[in-house]
């Protein structure tokens, strides 16, 4: 799907999507549709219609809607893990890689260049409109015991050991970093659909909601370099 490799979970799927030119097409067609409809509304006759398909081929690849959310948020996260580990290879500052990484989480899919199959600008529209779907919901240990959000936990990780880098004696490393990546979507929702619930209800610069993560980053961590912003 792009220059990077993904190891999806087979425990997402009945049947590798990218293993055939139909189930391709239901990767492409599906996540758009789900924007466009909500995954309440969203289902396999619609997506049969939208990929030209017959509604038992999307069976043969997905068990169901829920598990196809998954397969997007698991390969969101996936990609943006890669696209962290690249972009902020060059920083040898350890606090300005840290930087580099939270302004990534809110503006990278954006600018990044499309992947094929389905757009990292659609992809990140889809975490951002229903991401919270993919765990929100009553078979959650389930499917953790299954390890569906790796990719999830994986970024987290990995942003908690920059912060670590930065201020070794952070009491709560883990929780800061799930709150950059909650907020860094969270707070878009709310400014697009509840604006009175941020800072910035008429603006739509990203730059706005990126600046207020940085600012909750170096409010956060205490030995930073001075004047370092």
């Amino acid at each position: 799907m792009s220059k990077y490799s993904f190891n999806l979970s087979s425990d997402l799927y009945l049947r590798d999507p990218l293993s055939s030119d139909k189930g391709k097409a239901i990767l492409r067609e599906g996540a758009p549709l789900i924007l466009k409809t909500g995954l309440e509304a969203f289902n396999a006759r619609k997506l049969a219609e939208a990929a030209s398909l017959t509604e038992a081929t999307v069976y043969k690849y997905f068990a169901n809607k829920q598990k196809l959310l998954q397969y997007y948020f698991q390969l969101y996260w996936t990609w943006l893990e890669q696209q962290i580990k690249v972009f902020t290879a060059v920083e040898d500052d350890p606090h300005q890689r840290l930087l580099k990484a939270v302004r990534i989480l809110s503006e990278m899919p954006a600018v990044a260049a499309d992947p094929g199959l389905v757009s990292k600008g659609v992809l990140r529209k889809l975490v951002v409109q229903e991401g919270a779907k993919a765990y929100h919901h009553a078979e959650v240990d389930a499917d953790n015991a299954k390890k569906l959000f790796a990719a999830y936990k994986s970024v987290t990780g990995l942003l908690a050991e920059m912060i670590l880098a930065v201020d070794k004696d952070h009491p709560y490393p883990y929780s800061l970093s799930t709150t950059l990546l909650e907020m860094s979507h969270s707070l878009e929702f709310y400014r697009d659909h509840l604006p009175s619930l941020t800072d910035f209800p008429l603006d739509q610069d990203q730059a706005k909601l990126t600046g207020f993560l940085v600012h909750i980053v170096n409010r956060s961590i205490t030995n930073k370099p001075k004047n370092d912003k």
